[in-house]
């Protein structure tokens, strides 16, 4: 152990990647993965970090092949070093598949971040897994990629829970693939299956009737009077719900058009944005961020994936539409990155689904 406290090794693989060529690269990234593979568990907190930006580095600049073989190597191993296996879910779809797919070693929270940070094709791989908990699947049924939605439907493994099913249901709207999914499901309740009536074929209708033991004349009754409550809905709505209805129906509606939203000064236009995304009536958004708190709107953000680099500007822009100061205070501002921080996306909205109850 060197004076500083690093290993000697460490140091000097440290010294290796900032001088490495080109060629030498690939064996210096495969032997700092052997060191984190054969000693694992034997570093300190500042040694894991020297490795991790060792291999951070190192993977911009090393091949893809070299990549994707440490991947399916260590993929399946219950004692492969875990920063590794992070590592590796982060890289290229190409990189990061065998270990999303295979690898025990991710927790619930790493996985949900991968989803809501990564590729669709990431989203994915994750959906096939078979260890999908009902907080994950509720994290996949919000991506705007219709193959990974049905990759979750038809992930028979997959733990998904009433109010991720409902989600789903509406998200088949324009997908008949997925509307064949969701109807599959065993977790699918006769309630939510007749509300599907409204918008499946001819064919998924007898599907219905026959699973679920549905009488056919009261199917259609439902059918003539969801129609004309549905038109009813759309003559009455309001300017900013029926463009907002229309983007989410289109599968356009994402975090970035309600913060382009209150850019613009459209405030009622992001409080619908925010509920359609989340799956509140815009009222319950309206009781919670009319009382100017921070942390309600942080929740807000949170629940439907704001980052949290831009809260403080829309904070400025709802409260100044509003006729108050915009100006967080600092306490206020630690309060708001504390929802950040230590709220899951899921987490925050299901709070606000409790909260809308």
């Amino acid at each position: 152990m060197s004076a500083g406290g690093i290993d000697p090794e460490i140091t000097k693989l440290v010294s290796l990647a900032q001088s490495a060529s080109a060629d030498s690269r690939s064996q210096l990234y495969l032997s700092v993965a052997t060191l984190m593979e054969t000693r694992a568990g034997a570093f300190s907190a500042s040694e894991r970090e020297l490795l991790n930006a060792i291999m951070r580095q190192l993977t911009r600049q090393v091949e893809m092949e070299v990549r994707n073989a440490l991947a399916e190597r260590i993929a399946e191993l219950d004692d492969a070093p875990h920063d590794l296996i992070l590592l590796l879910a982060n890289d290229r779809i190409e990189v990061a598949q065998a270990v999303l797919e295979r690898s025990t070693l991710l927790s619930e929270d790493e996985l949900i971040d991968v989803v809501n940070a990564a590729s669709h094709l990431h989203q994915k791989a994750i959906a096939g897994r078979a260890d999908v908990t009902e907080r994950l699947a509720a994290s996949l049924a919000e991506s705007s990629a219709p193959e990974v939605l049905l990759a979750l439907v038809r992930n028979q493994r997959a733990r998904i829970a009433g109010e991720t099913m409902e989600r789903l249901a509406e998200r088949s709207r324009e997908h008949v693939e997925l509307q064949e999914g969701v109807l599959a499901r065993p977790e699918l309740r006769v309630d939510l299956a007749e509300r599907m009536c409204g918008f499946v074929s001819e064919a998924l209708h007898g599907f219905i009737t026959q699973r679920f033991k549905i009488d056919p004349a009261a199917i259609r009754k439902d059918i003539a009077m969801a129609s004309v409550e549905a038109h009813s809905r759309l003559t009455n709505a309001s300017g900013p719900e029926r463009l907002v209805a229309k983007l989410h129906a289109a599968g356009q509606l994402k975090p970035g058009f309600a913060v382009k939203s209150l850019a613009q000064g459209q405030l009622d236009v992001f409080e619908h944005a925010a509920a359609r995304l989340i799956g509140v009536p815009v009222e319950a958004i309206i009781r919670l961020l009319k009382s100017g708190e921070a942390t309600a709107l942080a929740l807000v953000c949170q629940a439907i994936g704001i980052d949290k680099s831009v809260f403080a500007t829309l904070f400025a822009q709802a409260e100044t539409l509003r006729g108050r100061s915009g100006i967080l205070s600092q306490q206020d501002r630690q309060k708001a990155d504390g929802i950040f921080s230590a709220i899951s996306r899921e987490d925050a909205r299901q709070t606000i689904i409790r909260r809308a109850a």
